[in-house]
């Protein structure tokens, strides 16, 4: 049942929150505004469905209480994913549950947030989140994979060979998420050998250098499985690139 604003004008742009616990937009509006004029709020049918028109939204919240519902909303992660409008989706998990915020970002999440059922404190962690410039990037990159180059319209940046096919390696990911070991084998490590110290610090040292040239991160680590890519950041351009 739609609580709030009962009808969503084409003109406006906002954020749904879906979840039992956003029942009370209060919270929310203090949370989003001015970054989101409009803020609506679903509660969960049974099983989730969205039955509104996503191109009035920006971004899509969802509140994952229970593993028992954990099923239904991979699902409507994925059934939003298949709309060609670019949203932004946040879910907020609220018990623990490594394996849950992976799935989520495999559907494709992209951002999954371990929550406590406290409003004030989960209001607190997900004010962070739209705070940093991650939450919903404006950066643009391009990948140039002949001329080992990362680019925008301002800066260029040179790439090791590893570098490059590391990020190429997460651009053709299934939700911009690789395992620790799918990511050594792209940049031409022995899966069988290779030191786990080495590709966290050359992970690290390209996190770096990247966030120095475009200021901000898009490499982040997942804790027990490996490094996800902020979505639609870099894309990819076969064609040769001079400066």
């Amino acid at each position: 049942m739609m609580s709030t604003e009962s009808k969503i004008e084409n003109s406006q742009r906002g954020i749904l929150a879906i979840g039992r616990t956003w029942r009370s937009t209060e919270k929310l509006r203090q949370l989003f505004v001015p970054n989101l004029t409009h803020v609506y709020t679903l509660d969960y049918p049974n099983p989730p469905s969205l039955d509104i028109e996503t191109q009035t939204l920006d971004t899509v919240l969802i509140d994952i209480e229970s593993p028992s519902i954990l099923n239904d909303c991979l699902a409507l992660i994925k059934k939003l994913r298949t709309n060609p409008t670019e949203l932004a989706i946040i879910v907020a998990i609220n018990y623990r549950s490594p394996h849950a915020k992976i799935e989520c970002y495999l559907a494709g999440a992209d951002h999954c947030i371990n929550v406590p059922n406290d409003q004030d404190e989960k209001a607190r962690l997900l004010s962070e989140l739209l705070e940093t410039p991650e939450w919903q990037p404006s950066v643009k990159l391009t990948l140039d994979q002949t001329c080992l180059h990362l680019y925008n319209d301002e800066y260029k940046l040179d790439l090791a060979y590893q570098e490059m096919k590391a990020l190429d390696a997460l651009i053709n990911a299934e939700g911009n998420i690789l395992h620790h070991d799918s990511m050594a084998e792209s940049m031409g490590l022995n899966i069988k050998l290779y030191d786990s110290r080495v590709l966290e610090k050359s992970i690290s040292r390209l996190r770096n250098k990247i966030k120095k040239h475009f200021g901000i991160n898009i490499i982040h680590s997942v804790r027990g499985y490996g490094y996800r890519l902020l979505r639609g950041v870099v894309s990819v351009n076969q064609t040769n690139f001079h400066s």
